[in-house]
């Protein structure tokens, strides 16, 4: 690009003299000869060289004669610091010995002042002239070292040919590539020796070419230098005088770091896009911006690299683009890599995010921020480019390989090492089959058939089985693709390994589990369900397609599942259903629906607001359960508790009023007449009401327990004495255990216990309560229980005296049974009978039976 004209640029001049009406006319005229003139003015040595340091100007104008300092002196310090500033002596007073003094002192420019305007036309024409004369040396210097600057950045060079002598002069660029002193001269001859034979020939053609045709020509020629070789382009351009060529010029430039620096683009550019982990490239500059995302990035995020490229972290992540610039700007302040979980909201879902950035600093700034990140609701482009993508591979958490074109490792990461125990240095330059059985070898040349196969796929994903160095076999998941290449020759392919063991085994784990819930919920006929209000997405259970009637493979819709039911339970469904996601309160519908095979069923449905779920943040979870069954068998129990209820009015009624009538006539009698006979039958109309009594208690009471509380069983055991008539016999209560029961039925059962052994035992029979291993006992010192009847005490009617009913220990069997105790008759510690009660839970609600 050419330089601007001189009069366009601003050119500053700084005017020192001690007189100040000569100050103000000097800067008036130049300022209007010059509209470029920029004027500054100082009365003495001091203030200028204040004014210079602070901001140096284009041309320093000085007298000579002024306080303090003189303009020689001045001139002395101003080139002691900047000894190329244009200085010119502008006095008064005019001698040899001061213009003298002022070149030795290495002044531009000396002149007199004078009269009138020649003077200052004539300072004007010299400042210009000194400051142009600057600042094309400072271009002319810049241009030098930029070139220099260019072919040693480049790897580049010039030469020429002399094509009468042979003498090739290079520069100093050309001669640093080919390894040529700057004293020596060298001819063609000794250039093409430094070629590879196989080249020679080739680079002669070439010029010989250039000068018949003198049409500039391209090629690309091995060196040899200091017994390696070197790829150098050479291109060269005829020059012709009065028509004939007689010089060839030309550059050198050595491609062969670039060609391994292409050949690196290649592998890290293929490891970026088949990465199974989302990563991504942000621009730092004033706001960060994205610069680029991989396909696993758009994949797993829904976000496309088109409509975020070049978008800031505030306009993408609204929500918390303010935190992630905070943890980018830490990064880019410490310099150093970052790994931290966050919370995003995308695409309107809340998801959350295991994130991992690092910093590329190019030229000793930090230019990107490049990362990785994996949802978890999951872990650098170049130098430019190279380096950039290097530091994405140090983001990644999965295992990288690199194999060549004869299948060997010429790359592996830290994790590869880690994931299959070998050192680096083994592993590179060895085959896959260091790491895998032939079984395993053979699926990953069949699946690298595909890759290179005209219609095959970018990439494929398949499981592998790795033998790592120590211990067992671990399954990877093996994302491979190729390298890109040209023309038919393929140059290796990239992968990466991820260790799935742990993965497959909880998969197997949840099958079986899932096979599992199957069969249970098909034994308890039971389904699950999930509906997704936001997603309209219904999930059923095989346990509720089962209900349904239909194979478990079958896909119903909401509306489809809802037209299952009767008309009227349908809508109580859909009510409940609604009201759940409005307030969050569950519900519980008794409903009639018809299978798809027409049976009709009685279920229940019960419905449950579930909130953070992973897919849209809430939905509605419930099960359903055939109550069929169990509706006809309590419908059965309804009936047959009818029926008793009927039984029941008979006995203590229809029953108890005659027995009641027959002892009042009875009563009556014995007053009219005197005879055995009449104290008998009334012995009878009482055992027949102690009957009565007994077979109603057994009727109303045979239920389970429905509600406990904490007892002490002491103390109900002296209540329970009290209440029974015991004539002469003593109870001795040994015991401090507190049970949970329904107090007045264990009341009951320690009453007729009680009553068993005043009958049995005589009025003067001790009773005992204690305590055993899991629940209390209740002896006596009786007669006992005879050998052989254990058993059969409990059954109903069994007694052995004519006062008995029969029913008291069934009725005692009946209530441990309903508090879900066992209880067994055995021979007392005295020889009496003694009676043990089992699985009596202390100081906590009973486990009662299902």
């Amino acid at each position: 690009m050419e330089n601007p004209p001189f009069h366009t640029e601003t050119v500053r001049v700084l005017h020192v003299d001690d007189e100040p009406q000569f100050r103000d006319l000097t800067s008036t005229f130049l300022e209007r000869k010059r509209e470029n003139f920029e004027v500054e003015t100082a009365e003495d040595a001091e203030e200028a060289l204040s004014r210079i340091f602070d901001r140096p100007p284009d041309c320093v104008v000085s007298d000579y004669d002024m306080p303090g300092k003189n303009g020689i002196e001045f001139l002395k310090e101003v080139r002691g610091e900047f000894p190329e500033l244009p200085f010119i002596l502008f006095t008064g007073k005019g001698s040899e010995e001061v213009a003298s003094d002022a070149i030795t002192a290495g002044v531009t420019d000396y002149l007199q002042k004078g009269s009138g305007t020649q003077g200052y036309e004539l300072l004007t024409n010299r400042i210009e002239n000194a400051v142009r004369a600057r600042r094309n040396a400072k271009r002319a210097e810049r241009q030098d070292e930029l070139m220099r600057l260019t072919e040693i950045a480049g790897d580049t060079g010039g030469f020429e040919l002399d094509l009468e002598t042979n003498e090739v002069l290079l520069t100093d660029g050309a001669r640093r590539i080919v390894g040529v002193s700057e004293q020596k001269e060298i001819r063609l001859g000794e250039v093409l020796e430094m070629c590879h034979p196989e080249d020679r020939k080739r680079l002669r053609e070439s010029l010989r070419r250039t000068t018949e045709n003198t049409e500039q020509t391209r090629g690309t020629y091995r060196l040899l230098k200091e017994g390696e070789s070197r790829l150098l382009e050479v291109l060269t351009i005829p020059v012709t005088e009065d028509g004939d060529v007689t010089k060839l010029r030309g550059s050198i430039n050595d491609t062969t770091d670039r060609r391994e620096y292409q050949r690196k683009l290649k592998q890290i550019e293929t490891l970026f896009e088949h990465a199974q982990d989302p990563l991504f490239l942000i621009d730092v500059g004033e706001s960060f911006t994205v610069e680029r995302v991989n396909p696993a990035y758009e994949e797993n995020t829904d976000l496309s690299a088109e409509s975020i490229r070049g978008k800031t972290l505030h306009e993408i992540f609204e929500d918390s683009g303010a935190d992630m610039e905070a943890k980018y700007n830490e990064c880019v302040e410490k310099r150093e890599p970052l790994s931290y979980d966050e919370h995003l909201r995308i695409g309107g879902e809340s998801t959350h995010w295991e994130t991992k950035i690092a910093p590329v600093v190019l030229d000793g700034t930090v230019e990107y921020i490049v990362g990785s990140t994996r949802d978890i609701t999951a872990q650098r482009e170049r130098e430019r480019e190279l380096r950039e993508y290097e530091t994405i591979i140090h983001a990644l958490t999965d295992a990288v390989y690199v194999l060549d074109e004869d299948g060997r490792f010429t790359y592996v990461n830290d994790e590869f090492v880690e994931l299959t125990g070998y050192d680096r240095n083994t592993v590179l330059g060895n085959t896959p089959s260091l790491i895998k059985d032939e079984e395993a070898t053979e699926q990953a040349e069949e699946n690298l058939g595909r890759l290179l196969s005209d219609d095959g796929p970018d990439k494929v994903t398949f499981e592998v089985r790795i033998n790592p160095k120590d211990g067992d076999a671990i399954i990877c998941e093996d994302h491979m693709g190729v390298l890109p290449y040209e023309g038919d020759r393929f140059e290796g392919s990239v992968g990466t390994l991820r260790d799935i063991t742990e993965r497959k085994r909880r998969e197997h784990e949840l099958e079986k589990t899932r096979e599992l819930m199957s069969e249970m919920e098909k034994l308890a006929g039971v389904g699950a369900w999930e509906y997704d209000p936001e997603e309209g997405d219904l999930f059923l259970t095989d346990g509720t397609y089962t209900i349904y009637g239909l194979e478990p493979d079958a896909d119903l819709t909401p509306e489809e599942a809802f037209g299952y039911y009767q008309p009227e339970d349908r809508e109580l469904l859909r009510e409940c259903f609604e009201d759940c996601i409005e307030t969050g309160e569950p519900y519980e519908v008794d409903a009639r629906l018809v299978t798809e095979d027409g049976e009709q069923k009685r279920v229940t449905v019960r419905g449950n607001l579930v909130e953070d779920t992973p897919d849209s943040g809430y939905a509605v979870r419930g099960y359903i359960q055939d109550t069929t069954e169990r509706t006809e068998q309590r419908r059965k129990l309804e009936r047959k508790n009818e029926r008793l209820s009927e039984f029941v009015s008979i006995v203590s009624h229809d029953l108890r009023n005659p027995l009641t009538v027959a002892e009042g006539r009875v009563e009556m009698a014995k007053e009219d007449c005197d005879s055995d006979h009449l104290g008998h039958a009334l012995d009878a109309i009482v055992r027949g009401e102690e009957l009565i009594s007994d077979l109603l208690t057994l009727a109303r009471e045979g239920q389970e327990v429905s509600e406990t509380e904490t007892v002490e069983l002491a103390e109900v055991a002296q209540e329970c004495w009290g209440k029974v008539e015991t004539g002469e016999a003593n109870i001795e209560v040994e015991t401090d255990r507190t049970v949970q029961a329904d107090r007045t039925r264990l009341k009951q059962l320690l009453e007729n216990l009680y009553r068993n052994a005043t009958e049995h035992g005589g009025e003067d029979v001790t009773v005992r309560v204690g305590d055993i291993e899991g629940g209390f006992y209740v002896e006596d010192d009786g007669p006992g229980i005879p050998e052989g009847e254990h058993d059969s005490v409990f059954e109903a009617g069994y007694t052995t005296v004519e006062s008995g009913t029969g029913f008291g220990l069934r009725i005692v069997e009946q209530v441990a049974e309903a508090h879900g105790w066992d209880i067994r008759a055995t021979d007392g510690t005295e020889g009496g009978a003694r009676f043990e009660i089992t699985g009596v839970e202390d100081d906590r609600r009973s486990h009662l039976p299902p």
